[in-house]
């Protein structure tokens, strides 16, 4: 059975009591559900959930509409990001930021050979093979697979590189991760 983790005084945590506040006990009860949707996932996804737009509408019980109103407030609260394809049938992908603190047992995706690297970016980046089998592109696999980087945070460089940049390349996700990590240095600091 899958499992989230919920502290006890979650309605007390500002993405809670905000939600509370602007959408009522409705909202706060879509937020959970949200979070049981989270904990149904693949514990790899690395708290992205893609799911059909009439899933997310079903399991959460709202409109089109209001689903995206409530979806743009999370998201403007820095609590997730969402992505929908124009194409029909696209799925409604929701990557939630902070899933770790909600994932009880959520072990980091470590790949441990460039090859994964390789695979990951080509499926689930689309790159070209011209690109992931380029050297340097290697060399840097090679650098992520030592220095323990995990799914998670490339999913962070990449939302982060992706309004710069028109092609994400392993040299400019490279230089989003360094960010990503100096980012989370820095609150670990505070």
């Amino acid at each position: 059975m899958p499992l989230i983790h919920l502290p006890a005084n979650f309605s007390t945590w500002s993405v809670a009591s905000r939600v509370q506040k602007r959408f009522g006990l409705f909202g706060y009860a879509r937020l959970i559900k949200m979070l049981e949707l989270l904990g149904s996932s693949d514990p790899a996804s690395g708290g992205v959930v893609p799911l059909p737009k009439n899933d997310w509408l079903e399991a959460l019980a709202i409109t089109a509409e209001d689903l995206h109103e409530f979806l743009n407030f999370l998201a403007k609260g820095g609590w997730l990001t969402f992505t929908e394809g124009d194409e029909p049938g696209a799925p409604l992908v929701v990557h939630f930021l902070k899933a770790d603190e909600f994932l009880p047992y959520a072990e980091p995706l470590l790949f441990s050979a460039p090859d994964q690297w390789v695979f990951w970016c080509e499926t689930e980046l689309n790159m070209r093979r011209e690109v992931t089998s380029d050297p340097s592109s290697h060399a840097l696999f090679r650098h992520w697979c030592a220095s323990n980087v995990t799914v998670a945070e490339m999913l962070q460089a990449c939302e982060e590189a992706a309004p710069q940049h028109d092609q994400l390349t392993p040299s400019v996700l490279h230089v989003q991760l360094r960010s990503v990590r100096r980012e989370r240095l820095e609150k670990a600091k505070a």
